[in-house]
């Protein structure tokens, strides 16, 4: 299981904070284009972090059982 956490405009788009997938095992890329084929992620600005570490997303990575997934919009500090 693959676990994808969903923050600001994509947690809206998803209608969730989160979601379990049913994979063993998948490229990073073709992770996003399923999510974006379900919640037309792709609209947004969002970079990603794969086990608490922010990657590219064209990083040929590959996700594996018990991975946690986050979807992270732009953030303002101050």
């Amino acid at each position: 299981m693959i676990t994808v956490n969903y923050f600001g405009n994509i947690a809206e788009a998803a209608q969730s904070s989160s979601e379990t997938l049913d994979h063993d095992s998948m490229s990073l890329v073709d992770l996003l284009e399923l999510l974006d084929s379900k919640y037309s992620i792709a609209q947004f600005p969002f970079q990603v972090a794969v086990n608490r570490k922010i990657v590219s997303k064209q990083q040929a990575l590959n996700i594996s059982d018990s991975d946690e997934v986050a979807l992270l919009p732009p953030f303002a500090g101050g």
